[in-house]
C-alpha cells in the first residue's frame, strides 16, 4: 500500500482512525446471539433490525438539511457519536420497548453519516487542491477497516471463551471514542455555495422523478429489480448465520475466527477480480450470482459447521464481487444530471425491502430454524440471474 506524500500528509488520521474504527468492531460477529442472549426471538430481533432499515428511509431528508445548515463535520461526528453511545446502552437493558428505541436511535445516527462523512473529506481535499485523493480515500478506507476488523474478530474469538459478550461492546465503544477523537482534528472548510435545503415538497417529486427515470430505462429497471431479489438473500444472511452457527454446535470462539478469516479473503479475492470485473461486468455478475445461488441453496444439507463456514464465506465473496459491479454498472447506466436522483431512490427501495426481509424471516427462521430459512433464500437469486441476463451492456 504506497502512499503519495501529499496524501499521507492531509489523510494520515481519517486512515488511523478507520483502522480504529474496524478494531472497534468486536461485536458484529456476535451481535445477534447477543441479543439472542436478552430472551428475543429472531422475529423480534428481525424487527429491531427492520427499524434501522425503516429509519434510514424515513431520516434520510431530514438529516441532510442538519448536514446542510451546520455542516458535514458536524453532521457526521453526530451520527458517530449517537451509534456508539446507542450501542452501549443496550447492555444495560433487555426491555424490548427500550432497545425498539435504541434501534431507532443507532438507524438515526447512520443517516446523519451517511453522505456527510464523504462530503466532509472531499471538501476537506478540495480546500486543499487535492481533490484527485478521494478515490485513493475511498479504497484505502475500505483497506484500513478490513485490516481492522481481521485484528478485532481474531481478538473477539478469544475473548469469548472467557469474557460475557457485553465486554466487547464496551470494548468497541471505547476504540469508537478514539475513532472520533482523530477525526475530530480533521478540518471541516466551509463550503464556498451555500447548498439549499431539501423540503419535503421537493423530496416527493424527487422520489416521482426517480421512479419515472428508472421506470423508462431498461438497465436502471433490471438492475434495481435485480438488487431487491439479491437483498432477500443478503438480508437473510445478515440476520440468520449467526444462530445458524449455533444451531450447528459451533463453538462461539470460533465465529469471531471464521469471521476473521473472511475479512481477509474479502478483501485479497475481489480486488484481484477488479479489472476483469470492469471489462466483463454482466458476466461477473450471472456467472457469481449463479455460483452464490448453488452455495447458499447448498446450507440446508450441510450438517458440520466447518462445511457450512466454507460455503457461507465462498457466498459472501460472490455477493462482494456481484453487488459492487452491480453498482458500478448502475452508475454508468444513469446519466450524469439524474444519477443522484436515481441512486437515491434506489437506496430507498433497498431500505424498504431489508425491513421485509427481516421481519418476515425472522419469524420463519422462530418456526423453521435459521439453517434452512437461510438456505431457502438462496432461491431468490435465480429472478437476479434472469434479470442480470436481460442487461444490455
Amino acid at each position: 500500500m504506497e502512499f503519495q506524500k501529499e496524501e499521507f500528509k492531509l489523510l494520515w488520521k481519517v486512515y488511523l482512525a478507520e483502522l480504529l474504527r474496524g478494531i472497534g468492531a468486536f461485536i458484529v460477529p456476535f451481535m445477534t446471539i447477543f441479543l439472542q442472549g436478552k430472551s428475543l426471538s429472531l422475529a423480534q430481533i428481525g424487527i429491531l433490525l427492520g427499524i434501522v432499515s425503516l429509519t434510514n428511509f424515513f431520516f434520510e431528508i431530514p438529516t441532510g438539511v442538519i448536514a446542510d445548515k451546520y455542516g458535514r463535520k458536524f453532521s457526521a461526528l453526530l451520527g458517530f457519536t449517537v451509534s456508539y453511545l446507542s450501542f452501549f446502552l443496550m447492555i444495560f437493558t433487555s426491555s424490548y420497548s427500550v432497545l425498539m428505541l435504541l434501534f431507532f436511535f443507532h438507524g438515526v445516527g447512520f443517516t446523519f453519516i451517511s453522505g456527510a462523512y464523504d462530503g466532509w473529506i472531499y471538501e476537506y481535499l478540495k480546500s486543499h487542491k487535492k481533490e484527485k485523493y478521494m478515490h485513493n480515500f475511498y479504497s484505502r478506507r475500505l483497506s484500513f477497516s478490513y485490516l481492522g476488523f481481521v485484528v478485532s474478530a481474531l481478538l473477539a474469538g478469544y475473548f469469548v471463551s472467557f469474557l460475557d459478550l457485553y465486554w466487547l461492546i464496551v470494548f468497541d465503544t471505547a476504540f469508537g471514542l478514539l475513532f472520533i477523537l482523530f477525526l475530530l482534528q480533521v478540518p471541516d472548510p466551509p463550503l464556498l455555495k451555500k447548498k439549499e435545503s431539501m423540503r419535503f415538497k421537493t423530496f416527493f417529486e424527487t422520489i416521482k422523478t426517480g421512479f419515472f427515470l428508472i421506470k423508462n430505462n431498461r438497465n436502471l429497471s433490471l438492475l434495481v429489480l435485480a438488487s431487491i431479489f439479491f437483498s432477500f438473500t443478503f438480508g437473510a444472511n445478515e440476520l440468520l448465520y449467526q444462530p445458524a452457527y449455533v444451531e450447528l454446535g459451533t463453538p462461539l470462539s470460533y465465529l469471531g475466527y471464521i469471521a476473521s478469516i473472511g475479512a481477509v479473503l474479502l478483501f485479497v479475492i475481489p480486488n484481484l477480480l477488479l479489472q476483469s470485473n470492469k471489462k466483463y461486468p454482466r458476466k461477473t455478475m450471472i456467472i457469481f450470482s449463479f455460483l452464490d445461488f448453488i452455495l447458499v441453496c447448498s446450507l440446508f444439507f450441510v450438517s458440520n459447521y466447518f462445511l457450512f463456514a466454507f460455503l457461507l464465506i465462498l457466498s459472501s465473496l460472490c455477493s462482494s464481487i456481484v453487488l459492487p459491479t452491480s453498482d458500478s454498472l448502475f452508475q454508468h447506466s444513469s446519466k450524469t444530471e439524474v444519477r443522484a436522483t436515481a441512486m437515491s431512490i434506489y437506496n430507498m427501495l433497498l431500505s424498504v425491502v431489508f425491513f421485509i426481509v427481516f421481519i418476515s424471516f425472522g419469524a420463519l427462521a422462530d418456526i423453521f430454524g435459521a439453517q434452512v430459512i437461510l438456505a431457502l433464500s438462496g432461491l431468490f437469486i435465480i429472478p437476479s440471474i434472469i434479470c442480470y441476463c436481460l442487461i444490455k451492456e
